[in-house]
C-alpha cells in the first residue's frame, strides 16, 4: 500500500510536469509562431497604410499613392527591403514604389488574387509578400507590400533564437524550482503526521491514556487527529469499566463461594449436616449473579442482537405471565393499560424481553401486598410504574450502577438488572429514565432517545 507521502508527491511530481510541458510548449509555439505573426500584422498595416493614400483618376484608374515623409523615404531609399504595387485584374503593376511593371508572383507561377500571402526569394534573399484586395467604382484592384526577411530579422532583434532558448531554459529551470519547493513543502507539512504515526505505534494495551499530540498539525489534519484521540478515549473507558465490572463481579461471587465452603468445611468436622436450605439459598444466589452477568455481557454487544419488527404488547403479555407467581406471591396484580393498538418496535425480541421481565420484576418487589403494576405501552415508548414508596433522593443516581441494590434488597438479587435494561436501551437507541411519581416510582423507556 502506498504511503500518503509518497501518493501526495507522485500526484504533485505529474502535475508539475504536465503545467511545465504545457507552459514550455505554449512558449515555445509563441516564439516560433510569434514572429510570423508579428510580419503578417506589419505588412497589412502597411498595406492598408498604402491603400487609403491610393488617389484615382477621372477615368478611376489609380494614379498615384500619397504617403507620409517617413513612408516616402523608406520606400525610396530601401527599395530591396521594402516595396508596394498596385495591381490590376490581369496583374500589370499600375503603380511602384520600386518601378516594378508586374505583380510578385511566386518563382514559375502566374498572378494569382486569391493568393494573398507568400515568399519569393530575390537575389538570395527572401522576401515576403502580402496581397490586399479593393475596389473602386466596381472595378477590382490590389496592393501588394512587399517586406524583406532581412528587414524583419532587423526589426525583431538578431537575437531571436537565442532569446528563444533561454526563455525555454528559464522556464525548464522556473518549474524545476518550484519542484523542489513544492516537495520540501509537502515534506514539512507531513512531518506531523509522519510523527503522530510513530507515536501511535507505541501505544499498547497497557498504556491506552497515551494521545497524539496536536501540536504543528495542519487544520484540515486536526480533525482526524481528534477523532482518533477520542477513540483512544472511549476505548481506555471501556477497558476501565470492564476492569472495575471483573473487580465488583469477583468480589460478588467471593462472599457467597466462601460461606458454603465454610458450611461444608463445618458440615465434614462436625460430621452432621448443616442448614441445607441456606447452602440452597447461597447457590440460587450465585445462579442467579452468573445468570444476570451472562446477561449483561450479552447486552453490552451490539453483534448479538437480530433486529425484527415486533408488537412491543406480545412480549410485555410473555414477560407478565412469567412472573405471574411472584406477582401473587407478593400479592401484587399487573395491569396493563387498555390499549387494542399494536406497537411495532424493529427490537431484539430475547433483549426486549430481559428489558420489560426485569423492570417488572423490579417494579412487583417494590410494590405493596395488595397494590398493582401499571404497564402503559405505546408509540413512545413504555411506562412500568408501581404504587410503592418512591425511590429515595440518595438512591436515584445508583439505580443504574452494576451491583447495587436497595436497603431492603440485600439478600435478593445481584443488583444488575437495571443495569442491563439500561445497557438493552442503550444499545437499541431508546432511553431509560426513573421518576417518582404520587405514589410509587415509573421507569419509562422512550422510544426516541432524549
Amino acid at each position: 500500500m502506498k504511503s500518503l507521502s509518497f501518493r501526495l508527491l507522485t500526484t504533485t511530481a505529474i502535475a508539475l510536469t504536465c503545467i511545465s510541458g504545457i507552459i514550455v510548449l505554449a512558449l515555445a509555439l509563441l516564439l516560433r509562431l510569434g514572429p510570423d505573426m508579428l510580419i503578417s500584422h506589419d505588412l497589412k498595416r502597411n498595406a492598408e497604410r498604402v491603400l487609403a493614400g491610393v488617389h484615382f483618376s477621372d477615368a478611376g484608374v489609380p494614379d498615384s499613392v500619397r504617403l507620409n515623409q517617413k513612408m516616402t523615404a523608406i520606400y525610396s531609399v530601401l527599395q530591396q527591403d521594402a516595396a508596394y504595387r498596385v495591381i490590376d485584374q490581369q496583374g500589370a503593376a499600375l503603380l511602384s514604389s520600386d518601378h516594378g511593371v508586374t505583380a510578385y508572383v511566386p518563382r514559375g507561377a502566374s498572378f494569382d488574387p486569391a493568393r494573398s500571402r507568400f515568399r519569393i526569394v530575390n537575389n538570395g534573399e527572401g522576401q515576403q509578400v502580402l496581397t490586399l484586395p479593393f475596389t473602386h467604382e466596381g472595378r477590382a484592384f490590389y496592393v501588394q507590400l512587399m517586406r524583406s526577411e532581412r528587414m524583419h530579422r532587423v526589426m525583431l532583434g538578431s537575437d531571436s533564437e537565442k532569446t528563444q532558448k533561454l526563455a525555454i531554459a528559464a522556464a525548464i529551470i522556473a518549474m524545476l524550482m518550484f519542484s523542489l519547493v513544492v516537495v520540501w513543502t509537502l515534506h514539512r507539512a507531513l512531518k506531523p503526521l509522519r510523527k503522530a504515526s510513530a507515536a501511535a505505534e507505541k501505544i499498547q494495551i497497557d498504556n491506552l491514556s497515551a494521545r497524539l499530540s496536536l501540536q504543528g498539525v495542519p487544520t484540515e489534519l486536526a480533525p482526524l487527529f481528534n477523532a482518533f484521540n477520542l477513540a483512544l478515549q472511549r476505548l481506555d473507558d471501556g477497558y476501565r469499566v470492564q476492569r472495575e465490572f471483573l473487580a465488583t463481579a469477583a468480589h460478588e461471587l467471593k462472599t457467597p463461594l466462601a460461606l458454603i465452603r465454610g458450611q461444608i468445611e463445618l458440615e465434614g468436622v462436625n460430621g452432621e449436616g448443616q442448614d441445607r436450605s441456606a447452602l440452597l439459598r447461597d447457590l440460587d444466589h450465585m445462579a442467579r449473579q452468573v445468570h444476570q452477568l451472562l446477561h449483561l455481557a450479552e447486552a453490552s454487544e451490539r453483534q448479538n442482537y437480530a433486529m425484527e419488527d415486533i408488537d412491543v404488547k406480545d412480549i410485555a403479555a410473555e414477560a407478565t405471565a412469567q412472573l405471574e407467581r411472584l406477582a401473587q406471591r407478593r400479592d401484587v396484580h399487573v395491569v396493563d393499560i387498555a390499549n387494542d393498538e399494536p406497537v411495532m418496535v424493529a427490537a431484539d425480541r430475547g433483549a426486549l424481553f430481559v428489558l420489560l421481565r426485569n423492570l417488572i420484576e423490579n417494579a412487583i418487589h417494590h410494590a405493596p401486598p395488595g397494590s398493582a403494576v401499571d404497564i402503559d405501552i405505546n408509540r413512545q415508548g413504555i411506562t412500568v410504574r408501581d404504587h410503592g414508596d418512591g425511590i429515595a433522593a440518595d438512591a436515584m443516581p445508583m439505580l443504574f450502577k452494576r451491583f447495587w441494590r436497595g436497603a431492603h434488597r440485600r439478600d435478593e438479587g445481584a443488583g444488575l438488572g437495571l443495569s442491563i435494561c439500561e445497557e438493552i436501551a442503550r444499545t437499541h437507541g431508546w432511553s431509560l429514565r426513573a421518576e417518582n411519581s404520587a405514589p410509587g416510582a415509573s421507569f419509562r423507556v422512550s422510544f426516541a432517545p432524549n
